[in-house]
Order: structure tokens, then sequence, then C-alpha cells
């Protein structure tokens, strides 16, 4: 789905759906970022190629889902009011806190050209 057409279904949805969308995101990246963890301790030198793309594709949904949620806070925003939206937008920053730093690689497990 691209941004326009996520745009237009956050639009439509009841706003206590709407208000629902952020946690069903962060629950999925979540499954998402333990998986990738548990695929990297059983191949560690990523050697194992099915693994290996499989990381690339939930990194790449991750990267998406973060997107949708800062799509999601923007619609809360005009939809609801700013101050639903900073308190989302502080949920998600714990979020991101906890979650995306902690998934980051590190120096080690970095690309190196």
């Amino acid at each position: 789905m691209d941004t326009a057409q996520l745009q237009k279904a956050l639009w439509e949805m009841p706003i206590e759906t709407l208000l629902t969308e952020i946690p069903e995101i962060q629950n999925s990246m979540v499954h998402l970022i333990q998986s990738n963890k548990d695929m990297k301790e059983f191949d560690p030198e990523g050697t194992d190629p099915d693994l290996t793309l499989a990381i690339e594709e939930n990194e790449a949904l991750l990267q998406r889902q973060d997107k949708r949620i800062d799509l999601t806070l923007e619609v809360i925003r005009e939809r609801v009011n700013e101050a639903a939206a900073r308190e989302m937008g502080s949920s998600v920053a714990t979020f991101r806190d906890r979650y995306i730093k902690e998934s980051a690689p590190t120096v080690e497990e970095g690309v190196y050209l």
C-alpha cells in the first residue's frame, strides 16, 4: 500500500481504531525484531542464504512499519488533536529507544566495504 492509500485508509478509520493502530504496528515490530534476533543467533556467521534473506526482508518491513507509525501520528494530530499525538509520540519515542536502537547493528556487526 502506498503512502496516499494508507493515509486515506487512516482517515477513514473510526477514531477508536486509529488510536489502536500504533500499538498494533509496534507489536508486529517486536515480533520481527525477535525473529531477526533468533535467526542471527541460529546463524551468527550469516552463512545461510535463506536466513540472511529473511532478515533483510524483515529489516525492510521494519522500516516501512516505522514510517507507517509516523504517518499514523500525523493523522492522529490532524483528526484527534495535538495532545493525543504528543501522548502517542511519547510512547513511540520510548518504543524506539527500547526496541529499535537495541536491534540496530553494532559496529562489529556492520557491513564493511
